[in-house]
């Protein structure tokens, strides 16, 4: 579990640090504090291994980028300076760890495992462009590498301190907004993974908050495409079909039940989901993240939302997992208040202003 970050130069920040986060934590604050960069920098530290990460990210805002510096990583970098180090620390399970990014005009690739035809090229983008070099470490484990970016093309490179170049692995992390598409490929194979393992009900109970009428959920192929199905009566019917607030529950769910020890980022949690559902939405996540050991990251607007997670919270008996922070900005700097369940139980029944 992450219990510290910190991001300096990334996105609006030049430095935001969340202290003490808990298994459930939530964030708040006025619009263009950081709330979805601080989600985005979570994501992309979890995530830097992989060469698309910073497409990713960009995709997570609608963003769909050729891979050119000034769209694909410049927008990353506080007021697009790759000049100075873009820093994001976290403290995973009482071990420190850093990712940092920064320009590297002088980097030509030198190492014989690259393919010639990419040596070229690697060469060649040296020349026309420039390189991001990043580094990252956890506890003794060191990563160090470089992106550069050829004829639209991205092309990464990576050494570990690791025997035979190993990369440690981090937990696995999924990114949810409503811009995102749920792949059903990975829905199914969740759904699968959570049948075989005797976990159907989970998503079913889950699922009758919005739609009380289902009664099963399954796995049906027509014509090669395989879709989830769900029971009502003794109709079936595709659950794409249930509308935007029981697929996103489900994909919530499965991303949790499918993927223990995962962390979960959402983005306006309350999208899709009408304001009497929230201590019930709140109850279902608490349960299900404490169940499967999942870290549940998540943004709001929505008093309706902090309310209900006040609600949901307490009926799980999750109070010490779970944690709220408002996301200030003064000027350039920004600041994060965090209150603990009863301190914002006591704030919002005082009618404090906590969003």
């Amino acid at each position: 579990m992450i219990t510290y970050l910190s991001f300096r130069n990334f996105r609006g920040f030049q430095l935001l640090e969340l202290d003490d986060l808990k298994q459930i934590t939530l964030l708040s604050g006025k619009n263009n504090v950081g709330k979805s960069s601080a989600l985005e920098g979570t994501f992309l530290l979890l995530d830097h291994v992989n060469p698309q990460s910073f497409t990713k990210i960009n995709a997570f805002r609608g963003n769909t980028v050729i891979p050119v510096s000034t769209s694909l990583w410049e927008v990353v970098f506080y007021q697009m300076d790759t000049k100075q180090p873009l820093e994001i620390k976290a403290v995973f399970d009482g071990e420190p760890s850093a990712l940092r990014y920064l320009r590297d005009d002088s980097f030509v690739p030198s190492d014989p495992s690259i393919l010639p035809d990419i040596m070229n090229q690697f060469v060649s983008a040296a020349k026309e462009s420039y390189s991001l070099k990043y580094t990252f470490n956890k506890g003794k484990y060191q990563e160090e590498g470089h992106f550069v970016i050829n004829q639209s093309s991205l092309f990464r490179n990576i050494k570990t301190t690791e025997k035979n170049n190993f990369i440690e692995p981090l937990p696995h992390t999924q990114f949810i907004n409503h811009l995102i598409a749920t792949s059903d490929a990975d829905v199914v194979g969740w759904f699968g993974k959570m049948e075989l393992a005797g976990n159907k009900q989970l998503v079913i109970d889950a699922l009758k908050i919005i739609e009380p009428s289902i009664a099963d959920i399954s796995t049906i192929a027509i014509n090669g495409v395989v879709q989830l199905y769900g029971k009502m009566g003794d109709q079936l019917m595709p659950l794409k079909l249930l509308g935007d607030g029981v697929n996103r529950l489900l994909y919530m769910v499965l991303s949790m039940i499918g993927n223990p020890n995962s962390i979960i980022l959402i983005d306006e949690i309350e999208t899709g989901f009408h304001y009497s559902l929230q201590e019930k939405l709140w109850d279902v996540i608490a349960k299900t993240a404490l169940e499967f050991n999942c870290q549940i990251i998540a943004t709001t607007h929505s008093y309706e939302c902090i309310a209900g997670a006040l609600e949901g919270i307490a009926d799980a008996g999750a109070q010490n997992s779970f944690c709220y922070y408002r996301l200030d900005k003064e000027g350039a700097a920004h600041q994060a208040n965090r209150f603990n369940h009863d301190l914002l139980a006591t704030a919002t029944a005082s009618d404090m202003e906590v969003r």
